[in-house]
């Protein structure tokens, strides 16, 4: 019986962590074969799911993403998909925290069509719903980043319930 009971406690807790979704920003990124060098979008496409996993530093998407412009060209298909990435959900484990981690360095990302986007991050993560609108509206209307990091930017736009990572 305790083991029954243990196996349901930890399939729940895997399910509340929304494994998988790294999927969806690498298929963008994958299918921009036809831009830059041979097999660079490929390369790209496969350390995307790293950095969106729980241990990955919050800022290492946006510096994946600026490689990502800088590698494939600046065309609006690869623009739309480096965008992805950095309003793209990093995972974290609830076992571990219960708030999500945001990148905290004003330089990042050092691309400017990439400035002024947010995160999304877990429907459960108090707050979500003000920071999933904004991460949604940002990718079309980024905000005003005037030198700020995507943390000080999320807090501004009224979502604080994060830790800061640099």
């Amino acid at each position: 019986m305790q083991t029954k009971a243990f196996v349901l406690v930890a399939i729940a807790g895997l399910a509340h962590a929304r494994f998988g979704q790294e999927g969806a920003v690498q298929n963008l990124v994958q299918a921009l074969s036809n831009f830059g060098p041979p097999g660079a979008a490929g390369t790209l496409a496969g350390r995307t799911p790293g950095v969106l996993l729980a241990g990955a530093n919050a800022c290492a998407k946006l510096e994946l993403a600026d490689e990502i412009v800088a590698t494939l060209g600046d065309n609006p298909r690869v623009i739309e998909a480096a965008k992805a990435l950095v309003a793209a959900e990093k995972n974290f484990n609830p076992f571990v925290q219960n708030i999500p981690t945001i990148c905290n360095n004003p330089a990042l990302p050092t691309t400017q069509a990439l400035r002024g986007i947010v995160p999304k991050v877990d429907p459960a993560v108090v707050g979500a719903d003000i920071q999933n609108a904004n991460s949604q509206r940002s990718l079309t209307n980024p905000f005003n980043d005037n030198g700020l990091s995507v943390a000080d930017i999320s807090r501004a736009q009224g979502f604080s319930n994060f830790t800061d990572q640099v």
